[in-house]
């Protein structure tokens, strides 16, 4: 698929036992760990925040230069908010907000909407971390019953590019 791509479409999953319940992962995962994994879809996720890696450009300054010395420092894998039109019964919200009770990782997956073709499959952005909240934004008469988590991301993001089916 080339051209521009939107988020229509994506899905957005935490992983989970066979029992439906919120799987603890405090360790760091590789590609083929994530794809071990059984996935259950957070319904009405309308906004997912930035993910990805930034990493701290430090600098030193001695007296003999005129230029700052730069180096990377240390690295942040994000901590973006995950917006749902909160559902009450919804299984996925249900485990997000029993991982917010705890201080352990949770392994989460964005599959993008955008396979090459009918049996492919889609960019898929794998991240693992904390959770938090939900916040409720509240709001107006004319606004949607929301809930907010923030995922504290600990281990750098793995993507699995768009693949056309066999």
């Amino acid at each position: 698929m080339s051209g521009a791509l939107t988020q229509a479409g994506a899905k957005f999953y935490i992983a989970v036992d066979v029992g439906g319940d919120a799987v603890v992962q405090n360790s760091d995962l590789d590609l083929t760990a994530y794809e071990a994994l059984e996935w259950l879809e957070v319904k009405g996720v309308g906004n997912l925040g930035e993910t990805g890696t930034t990493t701290n450009m430090v600098s030193y300054d001695e007296h003999a230069t005129e230029v700052s010395q730069k180096g990377k420092g240390i690295s942040n894998a994000g901590d973006p908010d995950v917006e749902c039109r909160r559902i009450g019964d919804d299984p996925g919200q249900i485990e997000m907000r029993a991982a917010t009770l705890t201080k352990s990782s949770y392994a989460f997956k964005r599959e993008m909407d955008n396979s090459p073709d009918a049996t492919g499959t889609g960019t898929t952005r794998f991240n693992r971390g904390l959770v938090a909240g939900p916040r409720v934004p509240n709001g107006g008469n004319e606004d949607f019953d929301l809930e907010v988590y923030t995922l504290g991301l600990n281990q750098k993001q793995i993507t699995k590019e768009a693949l056309a089916g066999v």
